[in-house]
């Protein structure tokens, strides 16, 4: 048997196994069309993955271990442009989040214009470390209290600033976009690195993109635990 023969007989198989979940309740299959058709979509996602990842290691030849972290990026955007807006946490805390983010933008586009603009030595470090250094507490200043106000808005069911209302099939495309969008800037500066950097920054994206959920989970249960019990909500 060729493998051509044999690849398609495992699709075949597959494909009838999928079907069998949607038809028949018989045995270890429950009959839903719904788990049916959510193991296709997940089939198709991983499948998706899985040929990026061949492309990348297996064509080109580069390590990337953060697939997941971009994974996570395009999730994230879907869920921003396609849950419905939280009412009442734009105007406590969505202004101030923006200013955060083009605060943040304008301290790394300063730091490169200083690297490039002021002669090589001692002077351009400080002032590239200075204006980093500024530029941070600037931004945290700004989004840590628009965070807390955000998410003490009805932290049980949303605490969250909530998204565009847009509809899932036009969220989908800013998720790809997102993620696209941060896969190329960060292999634009770590593929011109030697070495393993590409494996080293995409980590570091996967681990970042890991941990901030747990972060942001355990500051506000702080900040809650400080609050009081009259303060949290019932459960």
């Amino acid at each position: 048997m060729t493998d051509t023969m044999k690849h398609s007989l495992m699709f075949v198989a597959v494909g009838v196994l999928i079907l069998l979940e949607g038809l028949t309740d018989w045995s270890f299959f429950s009959g839903s069309w719904n788990s049916s058709l959510v193991i296709l979509n997940m089939g198709l996602i991983s499948a998706i993955m899985a040929l990026g990842v061949n492309l990348q290691w297996g064509f080109a030849g580069l390590f990337n271990v953060g697939i997941m972290g971009f994974t996570a990026l395009g999730g994230l955007a879907v869920v921003l442009t396609a849950t419905a807006p939280t009412p009442g946490a734009w105007s406590a805390g969505g202004p101030a989040i923006l200013m955060a983010m083009v605060m943040g933008a304008l301290t790394v586009v300063s730091a490169v214009a200083a690297n490039r603009m002021v002669p090589k030595g001692r002077l351009r470090a400080l002032v590239t470390l200075a204006i980093l250094v500024v530029g941070f507490v600037i931004y945290r200043a700004l989004f840590d209290p628009a965070v807390e106000a955000v998410e003490s808005i009805n932290p049980a069911i949303s605490g969250n600033i909530g998204g565009l209302g847009w509809p899932v099939l036009l969220s989908w495309p800013v998720g790809g976009l997102l993620a696209a969008g941060a896969a190329w800037l960060i292999g634009k500066t770590a593929l011109g690195l030697r070495s393993d950097y590409l494996a080293i920054a995409t980590l570091g994206i996967a681990a970042n993109h890991h941990r901030y959920p747990q972060e942001r989970g355990l500051a506000v249960a702080r900040r809650e635990k400080r609050r009081g019990p009259a303060a949290s909500p019932a459960l």
